[in-house]
């Protein structure tokens, strides 16, 4: 370890500093879940969800680690020039910051809220019996809807007759606690 520091100080100084430090921010940003509040964005984007933030401190660390380890392997182990060291471990170091953001950006969207879905909207749409919906006043079934994309199944009540499973069906209204009233299409 002290004949690469001393034959390779820069390199080395980058490896293991960005490494020790890109762990220790990846550990807070785990286990506190505020890994962005030191980050260089904007504070009305500081949930992630719209942005793709190149320079965090995270990615600036993993551009350090990635360029001081590349940059070791290319002088010690691969035999490579000054010149051709600096290229390849700069190059690596670039596509760690790129893949550490490209990843923290797409982890910062799984934590974002969902839209409030607004279910009068469908109120005039088809969907499908899932289950029998039993005649008006004899109980409830299940009426299988896309909503925004997402295949949805609610609790649906029949405006009329019996309707069976699998049966087309158009939403005639929405009571408060989201059962839909339908008729058989």
């Amino acid at each position: 370890m002290q004949e690469i520091f001393s034959t390779h100080p820069a390199y080395f100084l980058m490896a293991s500093l960005g490494t020790g430090l890109f762990l220790i921010k990846l550990l807070l940003f785990l286990f506190s879940g505020d890994g962005e509040a030191t980050d260089f964005e904007d504070a009305e984007h500081i949930d992630g969800s719209e942005t793709f933030s190149l320079l965090s401190i995270q990615s600036i660390l993993a551009f350090f680690m990635g360029t001081g380890w590349t940059g070791l392997a290319a002088k010690i182990e691969w035999g490579m020039t000054n010149f051709q060291s600096l290229g390849v471990s700069f190059t690596f170091g670039f596509l760690m910051m790129l893949l550490n953001s490209y990843l923290s950006f797409k982890l910062k969207k799984l934590n974002t809220a969902p839209r409030k879905t607004d279910y009068q909207e469908i109120v005039g749409h088809k969907g499908r019996a899932y289950t029998h919906i039993p005649p008006k006043g004899e109980g409830m079934g299940q009426v299988e809807i896309t909503l925004e994309g997402k295949q949805q199944i609610l609790q649906a009540i029949s405006e009329e007759e019996s309707i069976p499973a699998f049966s087309p069906v158009k939403i005639i209204s929405i009571d408060d606690a989201g059962t839909l009233l339908v008729i058989k299409n």
